[in-house]
């Protein structure tokens, strides 16, 4: 896993008469960053300084990013900033202490290959609607002010309060197994008779030996106002790719009996009321257990959410919740709460989410991806080939970025999954006898069969789940997290060196382009982009790919690849590179006719010198090698 505490972001923070800058709304900030990009692009250019920017919406107001000033009702000055990762303030002085923490987002990837959630932990960006009419909070804030009493170990907290903001959990059954897997030790049996054997010296004492006498010495704290804000999780669980009898024993049993054998859970929602006691004598001891079992006594009362939330009953919980929640939200949301400064005065913030629309719309939608998801599933369980089943399950995982995107690929599953269900017939039985004789063929032969009826009715049932997925995710009105970055790349050695974001980045492109089709047989060694989020020249030990990302699907396609061995010379020309690629009979292309130099001659246009002599460099390098 790679686990980061990162930034806010940028922000945007505006200055009215009283000379202290506050920060602007969310919707408002990311509005002024778009327009602020734009300023600088058209000052790279030289059309900025005769162009006026307006930021829409309520006030139409007019902002002069070369001064700085936005002009509302008053001009005011703006300044573009971030708040840190992690920020604290300490304050103390002979009777006080003020202490005043932030951690503005913790994100928690997923680097494993072949994952289904990429990010495991991150916090939820707040819907539009409140978006709209409150600024950025931190994910975790804690606020304290704490009496120093003189002559006395009693403390007494006047002002206590820690609030953390609603965010999700994903987790794989892959990733839970790798964790697992890292961590455990085994037990030797003369390991394991010492341990018997200590146990049993022990239960022979008395009773007192053991127990902490502590416990009446043990000094209480005052709490005038303790608030522990309440908790809103999202969980999901995948067990995609693997069993439930590869965990370790006490969790196998505890996800078989929630009914994760059965099928997968998909954003269900806990939602754990705050914990606030006032003017209370408490011990460190009593203020965990008693915070310990409010929240897990509710976590246990709300674990009917883990049955409703089940995707082979199309999770009814998430169906009944988008409807609720468009009509009123009656739970205190996270980042409704305010938390009070010790030197200044916060008032809760009131706000009303209006997404009727979004939600019911989006949830009805939901559920419905939901039902004919689980029967996708449960078909392509059905064709008993584990190659398709993985390759399904890949292609629903990559999220689309548009609706447009979304319903493309659950078209292109559907026709796919026609033509895999016809020309299996023939091509199953044919790879089985060759990997495993005659018993091979006939296996081939039943998974021909079977899946000239599941693979088609499969690809439908995949095609109205995406398609209603792609509604959902259209409606809703927060964007899914990302990670932070690519999984590491290790070389063939296996020796992990520091972190290389340009060779992770290009390991990940080599895994995308044509779905992995070269992964098994070639490793990264170098990438170079040639359009910006459109084209890209991958190398790799074996070959020079060259790949476009397709505006309707949004993957990688390879366009045209050449082993090594395939090229005889690479040259330089002013604004690229030129390879010139060897015939059939081994003579160079330009000995041939004009009609067919063109098929062997390949131009890379990369007008950036430092760029293009690094590529040649590697391309040459690679190229003798392959000698």
């Amino acid at each position: 896993m790679y686990i980061g505490i990162a930034s806010s972001g940028v922000i945007w923070e505006e200055c009215k008469r009283s000379g202290r800058f506050k920060q602007m709304k969310i919707q408002e900030t990311y509005n002024v960053e778009n327009l602020y990009q734009q300023y600088l692009r058209d000052v790279e250019v030289g059309a900025a300084s005769n162009k006026k920017y307006y930021l829409e919406g309520e006030r139409r107001a007019e902002i002069d990013f070369f001064n700085r000033i936005i002009k509302k009702s008053t001009d005011r000055a703006i300044k573009r900033t971030f708040y840190p990762g992690l920020w604290f303030e300490i304050k103390s002085s002979s009777h006080q202490m003020q202490f005043h923490a932030k951690i503005n987002r913790i994100q928690i990837d997923n680097q494993l290959a072949d994952c289904i959630f990429p990010v495991v932990l991150a916090p939820i960006p707040p819907p539009k609607s409140v978006a709209a009419t409150t600024e950025f909070k931190p994910f975790i804030e804690m606020s304290m002010v704490q009496r120093i009493i003189p002559h006395s170990n009693v403390k007494q907290f006047k002002y206590l309060r820690v609030l953390m903001q609603e965010f999700h959990v994903k987790v794989d059954l892959l990733f839970v197994n790798a964790i697992f897997e890292m961590i455990s030790t085994e037990i030797t049996e003369a390991e394991a008779k010492r341990l018997f054997t200590e146990d049993l010296k022990v239960q022979t004492q008395p009773l007192h030996a053991h127990v902490a006498i502590q416990s009446q010495a043990e000094v209480k704290n005052f709490y005038d106002n303790l608030h522990l804000g309440p908790l809103k999780i999202h969980v999901s669980f995948s067990m995609a790719g693997s069993e439930s009898k590869a965990l370790p024993g006490i969790l196998s049993t505890i996800l078989q009996g929630v009914g994760v054998t059965l099928t997968d859970i998909n954003d269900v929602v806990f939602r754990l009321a705050f914990f606030e006691r006032e003017f209370q004598f408490l011990t460190q001891r009593q203020l965990v257990s008693e915070c310990v079992t409010h929240y897990s006594g509710q976590a246990v009362k709300q674990l009917y959410v883990l049955v409703l939330g089940l995707d082979v009953i199309g999770n009814p919980y998430g169906l009944v919740v988008g409807f609720t929640k468009g009509v009123e939200d009656l739970f205190y949301e996270p980042f409704q709460g305010a938390i009070q400064g010790p030197g200044e005065f916060a008032e809760g913030l009131v706000l009303g989410v209006r997404s009727l629309f979004g939600h019911t719309v989006g949830g009805a939608a939901g559920a419905v991806s939901k039902i004919t998801g689980a029967m996708g599933k449960g078909l392509a369980a059905l064709t008993f080939d584990d190659d398709y089943q993985k390759k399904r399950r890949d292609a629903l995982n990559k999220k689309p970025a548009t609706l447009q995107e979304g319903i493309a690929r659950s078209g292109k599953g559907l026709v796919m999954g026609v033509f895999d269900g016809v020309t299996g017939v023939f091509t199953k039985p044919i790879s089985g006898a060759k990997e495993e004789g005659v018993e091979g063929f006939f296996k081939g032969l039943g998974k021909g069969a079977v899946g000239l009826v599941a693979r088609p009715i499969a690809g439908v049932t995949d095609f109205a789940s995406g398609s209603f997925d792609a509604v959902k995710r259209a409606t809703e009105l927060s964007d899914e997290a990302a990670r932070l970055r690519p999984p590491r790349f290790l070389h063939k050695d296996g020796i992990v060196r520091p972190y290389n974001k340009k060779e992770a980045e290009g390991n990940k492109l080599l895994k995308d382009i044509d779905k992995g089709k070269f992964t098994a047989t070639d490793t990264f060694a170098y990438y170079e982009t040639v359009v910006d989020n459109k084209d890209v020249v991958v190398l790799t030990d074996c070959r020079i790919i060259y790949a476009t990302k397709s505006d309707l699907f949004g993957g990688w396609q390879c366009e045209w690849t050449h082993r090594w061995t395939e090229i005889m010379s690479i040259s330089m020309l002013n604004d690229g590179i030129e390879m010139i690629l060897r015939s059939k009979d081994g003579k160079s292309a330009l000995k041939k006719m004009f009609g067919s130099s063109g098929h062997q001659k390949k131009i890379l246009l990369i007008p950036t010198a430092y760029r293009r002599n690094r590529l040649a460099e590697v391309m040459e390098r690679l190229r003798q090698r392959a000698e």
